[in-house]
């Protein structure tokens, strides 16, 4: 079975060149829709990492990753946060050795 990878951004921050590397890599990469609740799919479906854009929330992005973190994700579930400056590379790099 495929690792499965979810990937949060918004339309202003794509992360589509991470989801697209990701796939070529034969991870399984998840993205809610707009009617899917973020903390819903996190509890419910089988990740195995969760990757996250600092930016998407803005000021609040802090409060929602240490929410997330705290009260939603699976010991198991890799969290990994990004910025503009996170390589495709370095984020396999993470997915690869903490697995």
């Amino acid at each position: 079975m495929k690792s499965k990878i979810l990937i949060l951004d918004n339309k202003i921050y794509s992360l589509s060149k991470i989801s697209n590397f990701l796939k070529q890599k034969k991870f399984e990469v998840v993205k809610p829709t707009e009617t899917q609740s973020v903390f819903n799919i996190c509890s419910k479906a089988d990740l195995d990492a969760v990757i996250i854009d600092l930016r998407l929330f803005g000021e609040k992005s802090n409060i929602f990753i240490q929410n997330l973190k705290e009260n939603v994700l699976p010991e198991n579930v890799k969290l990994i946060t990004i910025s503009d400056r996170t390589s495709t590379h370095q984020i396999f790099d993470r997915i690869a050795t903490d697995a």
